[in-house]
């Protein structure tokens, strides 16, 4: 007869350290997966971060471009109709002032001893004033003199091509020491416009 031996308890013995390496192996397992899930997380939360910081920069840039686009377009509609009708005016009313401050001075009489002078001008709502005054001559030609230099005025055409009509306004005989004086005052009108 055979006599088998079985020892159970080194088979208990087997199993328990069977389990003892799976138990390992699981808790190895387990702290991998929790090790890896909160590296995972915490790219996870690093990455919104990041794009929630990207995105409210961008909503800030887009907040800063919308203001700037709508300062443009107030900006746009203060300039209305009457702004641009008065601009359209300053362009094509605007006056050359040199040819007509020379054609001035040149018809001005100017002969010794009894020379003219200008001594004020002013522009306003299209008209021209003009303020002077000149020495009477021993034959007393003032009005005649003053006459022929508007008429000569009138006929330059660097004076006349802006103002169609020059008159006469008034004169005013003065005793200055001795000397005799005549003040004159005439005015122009740019053609088109009428004297408000």
């Amino acid at each position: 007869m055979m006599k088998y031996r079985i020892n159970l308890v080194e088979r208990i013995r087997q199993q328990e350290k069977q389990e003892q390496v799976q138990k390992s192996t699981a808790t190895l397992i387990t702290v991998l997966s929790f090790v890896l899930l909160f590296l995972a997380c915490t790219y996870a939360a690093s990455t919104v971060l990041k794009m929630r910081t990207a995105l409210e920069a961008e909503r800030r840039k887009l907040d800063r471009i919308e203001a700037e686009y709508r300062k443009y377009q107030e900006t746009r509609m203060i300039v209305d109709k009457a702004d641009i009708e008065l601009l359209d005016r300053l362009q094509t009313g605007r006056i050359f002032w040199t040819k007509k401050l020379a054609a001035m001075a040149f018809h001005l009489p100017n002969r010794p001893p009894n020379p003219y002078w200008i001594t004020r001008f002013s522009y306003n709502k299209g008209v021209l004033n003009v303020k002077g005054y000149g020495l009477i001559s021993p034959m007393q030609e003032q009005l005649i003199t003053i006459d022929d230099y508007l008429n000569n005025l009138r006929a330059d055409t660097a004076f006349s091509d802006v103002f169609g009509s020059c008159h006469f306004n008034s004169t005013v005989l003065n005793d200055e020491g001795g000397r005799e004086r005549v003040s004159f005052d005439y005015s122009a009108e740019k053609k088109g416009d009428k004297p408000q």
